[in-house]
């Protein structure tokens, strides 16, 4: 039978040391990347909801996305300055058509919207003309 060395200044050291610091402020957020990307992509409408703007096509917040891909449709809304699909936020339409299709894509082909208050879908590449 072997024996088993143990080095004592191991085992006499904690494992885990207590500090002061307050455990709660060290909370995770957004990375100043995507503050800045916030900041510059959106603007506050008067009821000071965030909308999102891209490529200097403002889209209010609550405004609506679907896109169709191999037969199925996927959603998404517009919501605190960027386009939320499945909680995950996107700056642009083509970053978000991406992560459907696995393939680059002309996002402003792929999503229609419907603002909020308004009853018809539109394609945002229709949208952006409209708006320019």
């Amino acid at each position: 039978m072997k024996n088993i060395e143990t080095n004592s200044d191991l085992l006499s050291k904690p494992i885990f040391q207590e500090s002061s610091e307050d455990p709660y402020q060290n909370k995770v957020s957004p990375s100043p990347e995507r503050l800045g990307r916030i900041k510059q992509h959106s603007e506050k409408n008067s009821d000071d909801c965030i909308s999102w703007e891209v490529e200097s096509v403002v889209f209010p917040e609550g405004t609506k996305f679907r896109g169709k891909y191999k037969g199925y449709f996927y959603y998404g809304k517009v919501r605190n300055g960027a386009l939320t699909l499945n909680e995950k936020e996107f700056i642009s339409p083509c970053q978000a058509a991406l992560t459907i299709t696995r393939t680059p894509i002309d996002g402003w082909l792929f999503w229609d919207c419907k603002l909020p208050e308004q009853g018809s879908w539109m394609n945002i590449s229709e949208f952006k003309k409209l708006n320019s």
